[in-house]
């Protein structure tokens, strides 16, 4: 009767430390002893409450975090979380999609390192970086990368995390590539003006062109062979030149479309030869060696004309 009570006290402590906070002894009697296994008893429930409890709120955690982890996993912003010491604490799956390499191994490295590592990110590594060292809570600043697919533009937005016991602070940053977005402000913009500068250039083509013609009419046939040929030479070298200006000005004013080929047999030699009469009397002297018979090509006179234009207004500006 003595020693049994102890038995089952020692029976019902090793249950306890098994992790088994169910097991209630059986009070034998109000002596000492009842009083310790009451206690126990005491002891085992509040044990199981408080494991039950830390169950509940272990759960609750973890179902945070898979929420967490599905609301970041879905948007097509990317988000980091960095540490009070500048270390990578969590990414989700849109930054790494849009700076192009997994981050998901960097997980617990310096900012300043992950720059390094890979150098196109250092200018938002170190961005991020000077804003925790001057202990600024919350920015919003543009930035831009350069990698192997060129230059892309990030709009970054951070806020500071809260101080826990859990956590030291730190800050949240999320940012979205407005590459397209800027691209497409830029077109749009370079397309009002276009069309604006297309009007005004357009209005004096015609009379220009109309002119030429006029002359030709009037004048052609009453002069000297040798004038003749001249004057048919540079007005018709005129009138081409303004239907490829017009041709220019349409596509402008649909902003740096360019006009679709118009393929068709060209005499190389006359082309060559009407653009180098535009240069007669300037500085530079050109001189046509021209080995017969003319080779006849499939191609867009106005952009050969055009290509020749710029070859010899280039050398013009190279010699002065």
């Amino acid at each position: 009767r003595l020693v049994e009570p102890i038995a089952i006290l020692a029976d019902g402590t090793r249950a306890v430390s098994e992790g088994d906070y169910s097991k209630r002894l059986p009070v034998t009697g109000e002596d000492e002893l009842g009083f310790l296994v009451r206690s126990f008893n005491d002891m085992t429930r509040r044990l199981s409450k408080a494991r039950d409890q830390a169950r509940s709120s272990q759960q609750e955690i973890e179902s945070q975090r898979a929420y967490l982890e599905t609301v970041l996993g879905s948007l097509s912003s990317g988000v980091l979380s960095i540490g009070a010491n500048g270390e990578l604490r969590t990414v989700n799956e849109s930054a790494c999609q849009i700076l192009g390499i997994d981050l998901s191994g960097q997980l617990g490295h310096r900012l300043r390192d992950i720059g390094e590592r890979f150098g196109f990110m250092e200018p938002l590594t170190a961005l991020i970086s000077a804003q925790l060292l001057e202990q600024v809570l919350d920015w919003q600043e543009q930035v831009e990368l350069f990698d192997s697919a060129g230059r892309r533009v990030l709009m970054c937005r951070a806020t500071a995390l809260p101080v826990s016991e859990e956590h030291s602070g730190g800050q949240v940053v999320v940012f979205d590539d407005v590459t397209d977005l800027i691209r497409a402000q830029r077109d749009a913009a370079w397309g009002d003006v276009a069309r604006r500068l297309a009007h005004e250039i357009k209005n004096p083509l015609t009379p220009i062109q109309l002119s030429a013609e006029r002359l030709r009419r009037k004048y052609l046939n009453t002069m000297r062979e040798e004038d003749a040929e001249v004057m048919d030479r540079a007005t018709r070298t005129i009138v081409q030149q303004v239907e490829t200006l017009k041709e220019m000005v349409n596509a402008f004013g649909d902003y740096a479309r360019a006009p679709s080929l118009k393929l068709e047999l060209v005499d190389l030699y006359e082309l060559m030869r009407d653009v180098a009469d535009l240069y007669k009397g300037s500085r530079l002297k050109i001189t046509l060696d021209l080995a017969e018979p003319a080779p006849m090509m499939n191609a867009d006179a106005g952009r050969l004309r055009q290509l020749l234009h710029n070859l010899f207004k280039n050398a013009l500006e190279a010699v002065r």
